[in-house]
């Protein structure tokens, strides 16, 4: 049953848009129960949305001799002029996995990606001190973490999680990205990680 709360909140939410503190005010309201979990799912769902709206998102396909040495996918939020790189590329006969955060004007002193089952700020070690360019490389290839990122945010999209200035921004990444970029990428990590390249799986090589 819609109360009068709950109808005055209805009438904000088209004003305002939905969001999470909204989502707590509606908490407290009398007769929320029924409703609140659709709200739930709406901000979801507009989430989803807005993100794929924000981020333009290509394919990385570098080659060297007709054959790939690096592979990633690129984000780029052209209103926030942030610029986001996961990589997997070839340096002695190993592949590593990076990711590079981009700001302008803006110096970054931790950031971190977080998909369905992976945070990176378990696998990378930010590095000493702000950089403009934020980045971090590390062999995730010795266990399916480096293949599971890949996939997880390429199906489901993430969180990215950065601070500048001692402001911490969190940004969601679209999901089901589209079949040119996951084809593009798919082929050229399937020819990155092959028998001819005497990639270095041992335990020891991980950085």
């Amino acid at each position: 049953m819609l109360t009068l709360p709950l109808i005055k909140f209805l009438v904000r939410l088209y004003s305002d848009g939905l969001n999470e503190s909204s989502l707590c005010f509606a908490e407290t309201l009398p007769g929320s129960a029924v409703v609140l979990k659709y709200f739930k799912i709406m901000v979801s769902f507009q989430s989803a949305i807005f993100a794929a709206l924000s981020w333009s998102v290509t394919p990385i396909v570098a080659m060297d001799d007709n054959w790939p040495i690096r592979c990633g996918i690129h984000y780029y939020d052209g209103g926030k002029n942030i610029s986001f790189k996961v990589e997997k590329f070839v340096r002695e006969k190993r592949v590593l996995t990076s990711m590079t955060i981009e700001v302008p004007g803006q110096r970054i002193s931790s950031a971190s990606l977080k998909s369905r089952t992976i945070n990176t700020a378990t696998i990378f070690q930010n590095p000493a001190g702000e950089k403009e360019t934020f980045y971090v490389e590390k062999n995730l290839e010795t266990s399916d973490q480096g293949g599971l990122l890949m996939f997880e945010i390429a199906n489901f999209g993430g969180e990215l999680v950065f601070k500048t200035n001692e402001t911490q921004v969190r940004l969601n990444l679209p999901s089901r990205l589209s079949r040119n970029v996951t084809g593009a990428y798919l082929n050229c990590a399937g020819d990155l990680i092959r028998p001819d390249n005497e990639i270095s799986f041992d335990e020891s090589t991980a950085k």
